[in-house]
């Protein structure tokens, strides 16, 4: 027999406060290292921390794949490749390091639940890489109004589209209605 769980809701003060709503511009950049040029390299917009953490993680894999393919791929085999030393640079191995960790990611997310901006950037021997996630302030939608006046509401069974019970209308002696044709009770 397993003993029972009791699990209660945290008291009111301990919930987290209701934000407002906000939306998250994520961008994937590329400069040149003179600092003249920028080039989009991708772009979102992230409803809520989480799934602007989860886009910053599949960009940072997406461009470490695109800074270092495998050399075994078709597009490469009539492509020259030479070895490089092992003290340059490597923006690949530093996006796939943070794409791995969990740490990292628990970062960016507490970081961006906070509303705050976070960047992760690399560098390579020409070019400097970013991911970029920037909180945008929404606009909440203008709560409905009310009209002016409403008409009064009439009991129910009334009104001009429904006939009176009975059938006949007793003021209209065209359909049946008015004292003469109501039928008298005998006993």
């Amino acid at each position: 027999m397993t003993p029972a769980v009791l699990t209660l809701a945290p008291p009111a003060s301990a919930r987290p406060a209701m934000r407002s709503p906000i939306a998250f511009r994520c961008e994937a950049t590329a400069h040149d290292l003179s600092g003249t040029r920028e080039v989009l390299l991708a772009a979102y917009r992230g409803r809520s921390p989480r799934l602007a953490a989860r886009w910053l993680r599949a960009q940072a894999f997406r461009l470490a794949r695109l800074l270092s393919p495998d050399p075994g791929a078709a597009f490469l085999r009539a492509a020259p490749l030479i070895i490089t030393r092992p003290d340059v640079s490597r923006p690949d191995a530093e996006l796939r390091a943070w794409a791995d960790s969990d740490q990292a990611y628990e970062h960016a997310l507490r970081t961006l639940a906070a509303g705050r901006a976070f960047v992760f950037a690399v560098t390579d021997y020409d070019a400097r890489y970013s991911l970029r996630v920037y909180p945008l302030p929404t606009r909440r939608p203008a709560p409905p109004q009310a009209p002016a006046r409403c008409p009064p509401h009439s009991p129910a069974g009334t009104g001009r589209h429904r006939r009176p019970r009975g059938g006949a209308r007793p003021d209209d002696p065209r359909r049946g209605g008015g004292p003469a044709t109501q039928p008298e009770l005998s006993r």
